[in-house]
């Protein structure tokens, strides 16, 4: 029975370093803790807290939706957006933007995502729920 760590080389891609440089050593920057959206038509600025799961939509207090980010002022109606649109969830250091069966679609620079199959973010992606077009900053 082996009781030692197995060497970095052996473990699944799941269990390893993410942050090796693949000469050995770990690099030194720091996983991304915060999202930070820029709502590209109105310039509205929003930092997102570290969660599991961040929902993006319209609020509407009749139905008990509350999403994380709520677009209705940014003209989230007008622009397709739904109620409940998009979710954007962390797995360890990385970031995934996912459609929750929207109505109008969420589109990832420019590429329409298919409905409930997560797709990764990356710094300065460009995200847009209806035709409300998002910058994603990752800090």
């Amino acid at each position: 029975m082996r009781t030692e760590p197995l060497p970095e080389e052996e473990l699944p891609a799941s269990r390893a370093n993410p942050w090796a440089t693949g000469d050995g050593e770990a690099g030194v920057e720091a996983p991304p803790k915060t999202l930070r959206i820029i709502m590209l038509d109105s310039g509205r600025q929003v930092q997102l807290p570290p969660a599991p799961e961040l929902y993006l939509g319209r609020l509407d207090a009749a139905h008990g939706i509350f999403p994380d980010l709520d677009l209705t002022a940014d003209g989230g109606l007008e622009g397709g957006v739904s109620r409940r649109h998009a979710k954007i969830h962390q797995q360890g250091n990385r970031f995934f933007i996912e459609d929750v069966g929207s109505a109008n679609g969420t589109f990832l620079n420019g590429q329409r995502l298919t409905p409930y199959l997560p797709h990764p973010l990356h710094d300065g992606d460009e995200l847009q729920l209806g035709k409300l077009r998002l910058k994603v900053i990752l800090e």
